[in-house]
């Protein structure tokens, strides 16, 4: 009833704008025409392009992480082969990230409910076998990004070294082989609204935690 009530009301306004409208045409239709004064108001210049965000990626922390996260990916060392599973320094989908889960449905659900952003991966094999893969998920925001980073948590070996230059990055060592055969070692960081997370895996024997904090340590120095 309040709705259609509304409706009623804006209706009633628009035709009394109307029905003024013609009123004050009429009338002024009747009016002798009066010459108008001479136009002395001389025009501005143009405006110019608007100019480019100011902020400087290399100096401004914000202006780097929304700009394009695939220029602050890892380069692929010397000597590694990039991946052939997905195009490498490339960004990656919601979807694509939920699949790297036990059930994509639910994970894609808290995702969204934590405000993914976008993300972006790259991964090599350097010549012993050794797989290395790096992805940077965005979030909306730091408690998106909290919530993400918390629910994704890996234990943490004790003794591993602590990762410079970062107040949240850790590590972990493998325990046993995976599903796939493989020894996975992990790292990850929060950096504001991004997660770095790096994978580092072997099937001939585990990677050191070593191994993976100085390539989580050295993605986390570009950010």
């Amino acid at each position: 009833m309040k709705r259609r009530t509304g409706l009623l009301f804006s209706s009633a306004v628009v035709l009394g704008l109307v029905g003024g409208a013609v009123g004050g045409f009429l009338i002024q239709r009747a009016r002798p025409a009066t010459p108008l004064p001479p136009f002395q108001q001389t025009l501005a210049a143009a405006v110019a392009p608007g100019t480019a965000d100011p902020r400087d990626a290399a100096t401004d922390d914000g202006a780097k992480l929304d700009g394009d996260l695939r220029a602050v990916l890892l380069a692929t060392p010397a000597g590694a082969k990039d991946t052939t599973d997905f195009a490498p320094r490339e960004w990656f989908t919601i979807a694509d990230l939920a699949e790297y889960y036990g059930d994509p449905y639910d994970t894609l659900t808290l995702l969204n409910a934590e405000g993914f952003r976008r993300a972006v991966r790259t991964a090599w094999t350097l010549a012993d076998g050794t797989y290395v893969e790096i992805d940077l998920v965005q979030f909306r925001s730091v408690t998106g990004a909290k919530s993400y980073s918390a629910s994704t948590y890996t234990p943490v070996d004790p003794n591993a070294p602590a990762i410079a230059g970062t107040a949240t990055g850790a590590v972990s060592s493998p325990g046993q082989k995976d599903s796939g055969g493989m020894y996975t070692a992990y790292g990850l960081v929060r950096h504001g609204e991004l997660v770095e997370q790096v994978f580092v895996s072997r099937a001939k024997s585990a990677p050191s935690t070593d191994e993976v904090a100085a390539v989580t340590r050295d993605q986390a120095g570009l950010l």
